[in-house]
């Protein structure tokens, strides 16, 4: 495994549920993961499995009757899931970035694609407000963090003096609230010194700031003085002309170093434009999304994410409202950007065919659990849980004259979570145990785990079907003849 240094983002059994009239759906179940700088990490499953709340759980855009029962998300030292939302807005789009699965539903009809493309990097372009928050940024993190803990201290005291009284053991608690009355003293000093050195750097960070404008500003009312001499010495109108443009040139460059303009963004607009593939993009600009075809919207949809230039790209089925052909098109250009850039990915999708060539690691999610991840190599050619045996199956194959498998039954209803393995009832190979049960995690390879009670010692032994036994022979034949 790598260190944890090396990880661009780690998620930490994290749990959702969504309040309705009905109940608590349990959407997504003590989630586990983690990704490296650079990486592409599918997550795959049928529709309800708990991958788009996943995602979003991580853009912090969540529906307003979610409830995030527990875990942690962990980017760059911050847990997304304790954040304010004054500082994710931040992260949302410039450090994360995000890809829809309808780009029609992510455009606004009425408006210029111009307008749409510029928008964000002119409300987020604030670059001397940016500039003070990044100085201050570990110091209120360290204080955010200390109220965080303190909070969940006094819910993980509740919860222990609940246990101990539900298991009759009284005598524990006295000895609990006399740790948890030490632990609270020593943390309301954490926040009393977290707070303080909070407030002096963001003091510090507001001089440092206007300090540093104020050196800029006259730097160019210098510049543009100069220049304004010269042209008064002049009478040659071309002459004239060139140095008024010169003035224009460093008033807007001026403008620059304190917010993103008009003229800067319509120009990187154009730029990302070109770079996802639109031909004559500054004539696009001007025109409205049902001008455009799929193809060319997805794209679209694509350049808004790239135009802040985040580290970490989510794509939530990018590709599920297109046509093959286009569909193609959009995975390749995915992973040439991936590239170019050096983004770290999460890949969302129902269908594994489509991560076959552009992902490094696949997580495999049934209701709400990861029930396997592991390599691209793993997970299509040593293939562990039944579920994602019935996935592969029901891959379509161009060489292959066998019906294709179709996965018996429905998902459970996450209103009411099953006790055992949630894919027991459409499992042909579940044993009692599954039905009582949930399976831990059992370790195939160092990259490669599987929650199945079929890898567990006292287990029978059991193959997978013949029909997917067969296919992953002649994929394994045909890639080692590219490879040859």
């Amino acid at each position: 495994m790598a260190e944890e240094k090396q990880y661009k983002l780690k998620v930490e059994d994290l749990t959702i549920s969504f309040r309705t009239n009905q109940g608590m759906v349990r959407a997504v179940r003590g989630v586990d993961f983690d990704l490296n700088k650079g990486e592409t990490l599918a997550i795959v499953g049928e529709s309800g499995s708990g991958k788009s709340v996943t995602s979003k759980a991580i853009m912090g855009i969540l529906a307003g009757n979610s409830v995030i029962d527990k875990g942690r998300i962990i980017y760059e030292d911050q847990d997304l899931t304790k954040i304010k939302e004054e500082d994710f807005h931040k992260l949302r789009g410039d450090k994360i970035g995000m890809i829809f699965q309808d780009p029609m539903s992510s455009l606004n009809p009425i408006m210029r694609l111009g307008k749409q493309i510029t928008e964000g990097m002119i409300i987020n372009g604030k670059h001397l407000k940016n500039r003070k928050k990044a100085l201050y940024q570990s110091a209120q993190q360290r204080y955010y963090n200390a109220k965080s803990d303190k909070k969940q201290m006094k819910i993980d005291y509740k919860q222990a003096v609940a246990d101990a009284k539900e298991n009759g053991d009284t005598s524990k608690l006295e000895t609990l609230k006399a740790e948890f009355n030490k632990n609270l003293a020593k943390q309301k000093e954490e926040i009393k010194v977290a707070r303080k050195a909070y407030f002096e750097k963001r003091k510090e960070a507001r001089k440092i700031v206007k300090e540093e404008w104020a050196n800029e500003k006259a730097k160019y009312a210098e510049k543009i003085e100069k220049v304004k001499t010269e042209l008064k010495a002049t009478d040659d109108v071309e002459k004239q002309q060139s140095l008024k443009e010169k003035i224009e040139d460093l008033k807007e460059q001026r403008a620059r170093y304190k917010k993103v303009t008009k003229k800067q963004a319509k120009e990187r607009a154009i730029e990302v434009m070109g770079e996802v593939g639109i031909p004559e993009p500054e004539k696009r600009l001007r025109q409205y999304p049902f001008q455009f075809s799929g193809g060319m919207r997805q794209r679209i949809v694509i350049a808004i994410a790239l135009t802040a230039d985040p580290d970490l790209l989510i794509c939530d089925e990018p590709t599920t409202a297109l046509d093959v052909t286009i569909q193609s098109q959009i995975l390749e250009l995915i992973k040439r950007l991936k590239e170019e850039r050096d983004l770290t990915v999460i890949f969302i999708t129902h269908d594994l065919g489509v991560v076959a060539n552009m992902a490094d690691r696949i997580a495999v999610m049934y209701a709400g659990k990861i029930v396997e991840i592991g390599t691209v190599n793993d997970i299509f050619y040593n293939p562990k849980h039944p579920y994602t045996w019935a996935l592969l199956s029901s891959v379509p194959d161009i060489d292959s004259a066998d019906r294709l498998m179709a996965i018996p039954g429905t998902p459970p209803n996450m209103l009411f979570p099953p006790e055992g393995d949630a894919f027991a009832e459409r499992n042909e190979y579940a044993m009692e145990i599954d039905f009582e049960k949930q399976p831990p995690f059992f370790k195939v390879s160092e990259s490669h785990y599987a929650a199945t009670w079929l890898l567990h010692e006292d287990a029978p032994e059991v193959e997978m079907p013949k029909v997917l036994k067969d296919r992953l022979a002649k994929m394994k034949s045909a890639s080692r003849g590219v490879n040859q």
